[in-house]
């Protein structure tokens, strides 16, 4: 069985053999950049022939939104600094989306444009070059076709690779077919480093690769050529995920995660203590901003001094916040999209949240995406506050998620991205204003990283 993480990190390797413990001991030691064999799984590789007068940069994030996990800018006919200034703008959008984004061969406008990194066939610059040129932070991916080349890749330490063609291709014409034991024998050689499926692969055709230790496919004409590429890569994600993916178990948060709601929040409290006649303090939003339902009753309560129960309290707040959640708080940016995605890709979904269970219906409701959700858990249902690592683990147990290591937690503040990461759950940050002044932070915890903005 492969593992499904190859972690890349810094270190410097004197002498190095070709047996795989050398290659295992150096991987070992370094730390900077993280491709997982997930991030094979729908590999998009561009090609601007096939567009057919649309607009390149709006399909690319057509195609990131709808499920594509890593992306490649191949353009053969393009000029360097053509190369660079589509990298540039691509960059931005592929760190939106999360998705690890390489240049096919140019290793000197990867380095000019400063991407995730390069993608190098056998007759491209040699990696040895690539690695001096980019740095020990970069991705390098290799293409092998042979067994002398799959060998070299792993001596190297290649982060990835891409095998084939293995099917007749229209951008390789010379390219000849990889027989599926071939693929089978190279696959089987790279334990630890992620394998991508490369040359003429379809929706229709990409099923003959399940099972032959690749962790995903590339395609170009499949997705480019098409002409609904989000339609396209929308069921190439469901079909992928399906033939070369475990199904995920995901915990969401809701206010600042899913939904853009934390302004409404800020707002809310306010109101309601300006309402009840309350001092407001000046750090009043940075105080509240981080507090539940529970904490914010009793500090306006206790501190601020507003004469009655707490029950009240948060029932009023609530009522407030309600009325937004039900006509004006949307969906972050895509996310509407990845919790349609992963709930057809089989994926379980539940909201984990300090808010009220009735606000989440509400907002569920309006977003249109309630039948996607599994259940809803509340820090009051399991009586643990988020920056209690023991509070995932009980929502996981909760929701009959027996296989930690396939649940990602959804978080946008950092407690709650450091319990879930001491839970050792999976956690994907998403970006949020209120969480600005942690999000390096959040980025160091993080396993991969949303800017939804």
């Amino acid at each position: 069985m492969k593992n499904k993480f190859f972690t890349r990190e810094i270190c410097v390797c004197v002498h190095l053999t070709q047996t795989r413990y050398a290659q295992k001991t150096c991987a070992e030691m370094r730390n900077s950049v993280k491709v997982k064999a997930e991030d094979m799984q729908l590999y998009a590789v561009t090609d601007t022939q096939w567009l057919n007068g649309r607009d390149f940069l709006e399909v690319i994030e057509s195609v990131l939104a709808n499920g594509a996990t890593f992306l490649q800018l191949r353009e053969k006919n393009a000029t360097h600094e053509e190369i660079v200034a589509k990298a540039k703008a691509i960059k931005p959008i592929a760190k939106k989306y999360g998705v690890p984004f390489v240049i096919d061969d140019d290793i000197y406008a990867a380095k000019e444009a400063d991407v995730d990194g390069v993608h190098i066939g056998q007759n491209d610059a040699s990696y040895e070059k690539a690695r001096e040129v980019l740095g020990e932070g970069k991705i390098i991916g290799m293409t092998v076709k042979t067994r002398q080349q799959a060998e070299n890749a792993i001596r190297l330490g290649a982060d990835y690779v891409g095998m084939g063609a293995v099917f007749h291709t229209s951008t390789k014409k010379d390219a000849k077919d990889m027989s599926r034991e071939t693929l089978l024998e190279l696959a089987g050689m790279m334990e630890d480093i992620p394998v991508v499926a490369i040359g003429g692969i379809s929706y229709d055709n990409c099923d003959y690769l399940k099972d032959t230790g690749v962790d995903g496919i590339a395609v170009v004409s499949a997705i480019f050529a098409s002409d609904d590429c989000a339609l396209a890569t929308r069921k190439l994600f469901v079909k992928t995920r399906e033939l070369f993916g475990k199904k995920r178990n995901i915990i969401m948060d809701m206010d600042g995660t899913l939904a853009d709601s934390m302004p409404f929040w800020k707002n809310s409290a306010r109101e309601y203590a300006i309402l009840r006649g309350a001092d407001i303090p000046d750090n009043f939003d940075e105080i509240t901003g981080v507090m539940d339902l529970n904490d914010y009753a009793e500090y306006v309560k206790n501190v601020l001094g507003i004469d009655t129960n707490l029950e009240q309290i948060t029932e009023a707040a609530v009522e407030i916040m309600n009325k937004h959640y039900e006509k004006d708080i949307p969906a972050k940016d895509g996310m509407t999209e990845l919790v349609t995605r992963e709930y057809k890709a089989g994926s379980r979904l539940v909201v984990f949240t300090a808010s009220d269970r009735r606000s989440v219906e509400i907002l569920l409701s309006h977003l249109g995406i309630r039948e996607c959700f599994y259940d809803i858990y509340t820090v009051y249902d399991v009586g643990l506050k988020k920056s209690d690592k023991n509070s995932y683990l009980k929502v996981a147990e909760l929701a009959g998620m027996k296989d930690t290591s396939q649940v990602w937690v959804y978080e946008d503040i950092l407690r709650g991205v450091k319990a879930a990461k001491e839970a050792g759950l999976n956690v994907c940050a998403v970006y949020d204003e209120d969480s600005a002044g942690d999000w390096e932070d959040i980025k160091e915890l993080a396993d991969k990283t949303l800017e939804l903005v």
